[in-house]
């Protein structure tokens, strides 16, 4: 189990490390507004991949990843749906739904959604190897 443990370990780093980079070339933060998608990217990589080192921070590593993971999601889907709204995509989900799926954050939601998964397997396998 302590394999299985490592390897999502590294896989919750890695995750966080791309959205990392991505949210840095897409919110360069040399502005108050795009500093904060970069800012709790970061704190992802660092912050939750230190917490969920130990057995005894876990918990709080599950609480902050899962945080995090649910506030890109909500607010990248927000984006999405008020661009969608507003005529600002290049797509429209009734002529080319596929796509505006791919033109909308969709895929980077996935990613989040993935990183939440990722850190509940993580946590699940730290309390098993207890």
């Amino acid at each position: 189990m302590t394999t299985q443990r490592h390897t999502l370990w590294w896989a919750l780093v890695c995750l966080a490390l791309g959205a990392t980079l991505l949210h840095y070339r897409i919110h360069p933060p040399n502005d108050l507004t795009f500093l904060w998608p970069t800012l709790f990217s970061l704190i992802d990589l660092v912050l939750v991949s230190a917490l969920f080192r130990f057995r005894s921070t876990a918990l709080p590593g599950l609480l902050l990843n899962s945080f995090l993971a649910f506030i890109g999601i909500i607010m990248m889907a927000d984006y999405s749906l008020s661009a969608t709204l507003a005529g600002q995509m290049q797509f429209t989900p009734g002529v080319n739904f596929f796509g505006w799926l791919l033109a909308t954050t969709f895929p980077y939601v996935m990613i989040a959604l993935a990183d939440f998964l990722a850190g509940l397997a993580l946590y699940r396998a730290i309390l098993a190897d207890a």
